[in-house]
């Protein structure tokens, strides 16, 4: 625009200069310049209107960006009330306030769980959130109901105050409860497994039907109690390796990697001199409690937990872990999705098990 007010200036100066010859010319000069400046006008009123359509253009395409996906995680357990894990997955750079926006829509999610024949037996309510790699909002039973083995349920989830929000739901089934587990330390408990000094651990369980495949998932968590404070309890969940029995983790990583999970599946065990019950051997990285301090008010423990689970969460369990053994482990629920689960019209998983725990001292 600055260059085409420069070429006007010469039209001025000589216009000044022809007026003294007469009205003819001063009319001519005088409509040449209003031509000009009808040009000059509507130039700048197109560029104008221009700036306005792309400043609309950029407004719209942020308006339509994609909120992320809904998703759910809930594995049931008939020790533990009905719960459920609410999140949004959205691509791994989207700023923190997308996926804020889109938690305060879920508040006001309905969620249902419903029994094999379609009848709600439970509607869970808002009671917290979950902060870990991302946030969760927390719906449970305030009636404490709590599912049962052997079991089937429906899971559906729904947002009927969000426009265009889909309906997600799943099924799944319980397995049959097992038996409290045997475990006893090795001798000498501490030994070399690796490249680590490791606490071996002797475990046995009754396999709840020897006809039938059973699907068993294992992980160990250390636990520090200090009594001095009113806060005594630490939880971590311990990397560890696989020491006896046939398992699926090679499946995963190599037989000389530490895990979070051991996978067994009893009819791959050949030959068990008793097949009613499961004996294997596990080994704990001793690195987790001995970063804990010993005294007469402190407890350092491991907890042993065997999950009898159902064939879908086992193949989910076994795609989690590969996943963070191969990554640093990021949120499995972050675009582009690692990790299938079985939600439809959504992501996320929905699952069943029953459990046992056994504790044992380190010291």
């Amino acid at each position: 625009m600055y260059l085409y007010l420069d070429k006007l200036q010469p039209f001025n100066y000589f216009g000044s200069f022809y007026s003294n010859f007469g009205s003819l010319i001063n009319v001519k000069e005088r409509k040449f310049l209003l031509y000009m400046k009808k040009i000059y006008l509507l130039g700048l009123l197109s560029t104008l209107l221009f700036l306005v359509i792309s400043c609309e253009k950029e407004i719209d395409l942020k308006a339509q960006t994609p909120p992320g996906q809904l998703y759910a995680n809930c594995i049931l357990n008939p020790d533990s009330i009905f719960r459920v894990y609410i999140g949004y997955s959205t691509p791994i750079t989207a700023p923190p306030d997308v996926i804020q926006d889109r938690l305060y829509d879920a508040m006001s999610a309905l969620v249902l769980i419903k029994d094999a024949n379609d009848y709600i037996i439970d509607t869970l309510q808002l009671t917290g959130v979950l902060y870990h790699n991302t946030q969760s909002l927390i719906f449970e039973s305030i009636i404490g109901q709590k599912p049962l083995p052997n079991t089937s349920y429906q899971l559906e989830i729904s947002e009927p105050f969000v426009h265009h929000s889909k309906e997600i739901q799943a099924e799944t089934t319980l397995p049959v409860s097992i038996q409290p587990i045997r475990a006893r330390k090795a001798f000498p408990s501490r030994e070399i497994t690796g490249e680590d000094e490791t606490f071996g651990i002797h475990l046995t369980w009754e396999d709840p039907n020897p006809q039938e495949e059973n699907l068993f998932i294992i992980e160990t968590i250390c636990r520090n109690i200090d009594y001095s404070f009113f806060y005594p309890t630490q939880l971590i969940r311990s990397e560890f390796y696989a020491m006896g029995s046939e398992n699926d983790n090679q499946e995963i990583g190599k037989n000389t990697d530490k895990f979070l999970y051991i996978f067994i599946n009893d009819s791959k065990i050949p030959a068990r001199q008793d097949p009613d019950s499961i004996h294997t051997k596990i080994a704990v990285v001793s690195s987790t409690l001995d970063q804990w301090p010993v005294g007469p008010n402190i407890s350092n423990e491991i907890l042993v937990n065997i999950h009898h689970v159902n064939r879908e969460q086992y193949e989910y369990y076994k795609d989690v872990e590969k996943y963070r053994i191969n990554t640093n482990g990021n949120d499995i629920f972050a675009q582009p999705i690692p990790v299938r689960g079985n939600m439809q019209g959504g992501l996320g998983f929905f699952g069943g098990e029953t459990s046992q725990q056994a504790v044992l001292s380190y010291y």
